[in-house]
C-alpha cells in the first residue's frame, strides 16, 4: 500500500510564561492510500493535537519540528497560501461535537455550502450539498437543508458534520472524536457511515478517539498515544487482540465488556514527565531499565511497541496462558 501522509519525528511544544512545555515528543507514523488508522488513547494525550499539526491549525504559541509529508511532498513547512489551497482540496477535517462546531443562528445546508464556496460555480452548489446529503442519508432535500442545527437530533447534526469534511472529495479526512457524547446507537450508525466513505470515496482517514470499540469496528491499523509517544501500531486486530505494552493492556482490561479494569495512578503533567517510560510510574512491569530512553521496536511484522522489556511481558502472558 502506498503511503499517503507521513508523519516524522514530529515535536510540538508550546510557549508558556516563556517556558516551553512539550506536548508531542518524536511522533512517527503513516497512512496508506484509502486506510483508516485509529489514534487511541486517554483525553490530553496528544491525540487532538497531532491532527491539528496535520492540518496546521495548531496556535500561535505552538513550536513544531520534523516532518510531514503528503504525497511525498513536505507540506509542514509549505507557504501558508499554498497550503490553504491543499486544505479542504486534499485534505479536510471532521471536527468533534456539533454543538460547539455548528452555528446555531445558521442553516445547515449553508454551512455546509460555505465548505465548497469559490470551489464550485454557484449554481452547483446546492446540488453538491445535495448530494452529500443523500449519501449521508439525511432526510428531503429542502427539509435538511433549511434546518438549523437545533432542529436537529444529535445524530443528524453528526452526520451535517462529516458531510462539512467530505464534500470537497478529500483524498485524507481527519476525523475528531466522531462518537463523543454520543450513544450506541448513533455510535454504530456514525461507523457505518465512516467505513461507507471509505469504500464509496476511497479516502484515507486518521480517526482520533478514545473509543476503543468504534477503533476496533472502523479501523484497519491503531496506533496508541500515551502523555504525547505513541507506544504501540500495528494492525487493529494485533494491537487489540494482542497488545503487547503495558498501556495499550490497561486501556483494553478498561473496557466495559473486559470487565472495566480501572488503570492505576493518572496520566503526569506534560510539565512533570517522568525521566525514560512515562508510563512506568504506573507500570506493573517497570524496573531500572525503565528510567532509561526508550525507542519503537518491531516485535513484530508491522507490530511497533515502545517498550524496553516487551519480550518479557509476552513471556509472562504466555506462561499465564498456558499454567
Amino acid at each position: 500500500m502506498k503511503d499517503l501522509l507521513q508523519v516524522k519525528d514530529l515535536n510540538v511544544g508550546f510557549l508558556v510564561e516563556k517556558r516551553e512545555v512539550q506536548v508531542l515528543r518524536n511522533v512517527s507514523f503513516s497512512i496508506g492510500e484509502g486506510e483508516i488508522l485509529g489514534v487511541i488513547g486517554e483525553t490530553g494525550c496528544g491525540k487532538s493535537v497531532t491532527g491539528s499539526a496535520v492540518l496546521r491549525l495548531l496556535p500561535e504559541n505552538a513550536l513544531v519540528k520534523g516532518e510531514i509529508l503528503y504525497k511525498g511532498k513536505e507540506i509542514l513547512y509549505m507557504g501558508e497560501e499554498n497550503y490553504r489551497e491543499l486544505r479542504g482540496k486534499e485534505i479536510s477535517a471532521i471536527p468533534q461535537s456539533p454543538g460547539t462546531s455548528l452555528n446555531p443562528m445558521m442553516r445547515v445546508g449553508n454551512q455546509v455550502a460555505e465548505c465548497i464556496t469559490g470551489k464550485v460555480k454557484r449554481k452547483s452548489v446546492r446540488t453538491a450539498v445535495y448530494d452529500i446529503f443523500r449519501r449521508l442519508q439525511l432526510p428531503g432535500k429542502d427539509r435538511c437543508y433549511g434546518n438549523y442545527p437545533w432542529e436537529l437530533s444529535g445524530g443528524m447534526c453528526q452526520r451535517v458534520l462529516i458531510g462539512m469534511g467530505m464534500i470537497t472529495h478529500a483524498r485524507l479526512l481527519i476525523v475528531d472524536e466522531p462518537t463523543k457524547a454520543i450513544d450506541w446507537a448513533l455510535r454504530k450508525e456514525v461507523a457505518d457511515i465512516l467505513l461507507r466513505l471509505k469504500q464509496e470515496m476511497g479516502c484515507a482517514m486518521m480517526m482520533i478517539t478514545h473509543d476503543i470499540g468504534v477503533a476496533s469496528y472502523v479501523a484497519d491499523r491503531v496506533a496508541v498515544m500515551y502523555c504525547g509517544e505513541i507506544v504501540e501500531v500495528g494492525k487493529t486486530e494485533d494491537i487489540l487482540h494482542h497488545p503487547i505494552h503495558p498501556y495499550t493492556r490497561g486501556l483494553i482490561r478498561a473496557m466495559p465488556a473486559n470487565g472495566f479494569e480501572v488503570m492505576e495512578g493518572f496520566m503526569p503533567s506534560f510539565s512533570e514527565l517522568p525521566e525514560g517510560c512515562k508510563f512506568c510510574t504506573r507500570c506493573r512491569y517497570r524496573d531500572a531499565v525503565c528510567s532509561h530512553s526508550q525507542e519503537m521496536e518491531e516485535a513484530d511484522t508491522g507490530h511497533w511497541v515502545r517498550c524496553r522489556r516487551w519480550g518479557e511481558i509476552i513471556k509472562s502472558r504466555e506462561e499465564q496462558l498456558c499454567s
